[in-house]
């Protein structure tokens, strides 16, 4: 029990560092500090890293004891509190993690923005104009062949 326990106490403090990285990545995203935004996903990649390899050893220790989950395993033991302690831990961790998906979502969309932008300014430092559809033309830049999309007669 102790083993699992030292394997959700360092799933945690991993999950509050990543939320905290994530939190500042939101940051920078919003006010555009690119380099800020390259070194914070350098140490987020570490950590999920270091995340995975904990999973993974958390998973060995539940498949050594013949369970499919840490609640399935934690339900099958006699109450103490060392079961109490996991259980709690079980849960601040899903709590953490569904506000990692959050600001995950988040700083998804912030990133798009962020891109969205870039391709903008690129297309006007190119001079690309947008077709009748508002897609670059596929003939040349800025010409229309064929019909018009607002032709009298369609």
């Amino acid at each position: 029990m102790q083993e699992f326990l030292q394997f959700l106490r360092q799933q945690m403090v991993l999950c509050l560092r990543l939320l905290d990285l994530s939190a500042k990545q939101r940051e920078a995203l919003i006010y555009t500090k690119a380099p800020v935004v390259q070194q914070l996903t350098k140490e987020i990649e570490t950590v999920v890293i270091d995340l995975n390899l904990l999973e993974k050893k958390r998973q060995l220790f539940l498949q050594q004891h013949g369970a499919e989950s840490a609640a399935e395993w934690l339900a099958a033991l006699p109450d103490s509190e060392e079961k109490h302690v996991a259980m709690q831990l079980l849960k601040k961790m899903h709590k953490s993690l569904d506000q990692l998906k959050t600001m995950a979502g988040d700083n998804k969309q912030y990133l798009e923005k962020n891109m969205g932008y870039i391709d903008y300014n690129i297309n006007v430092l190119t001079g690309a104009a947008a077709g009748v559809t508002y897609s670059a033309a596929e003939a040349g830049i800025g010409t229309v062949n064929g019909t018009k999309m607002f032709e009298a007669n369609i």
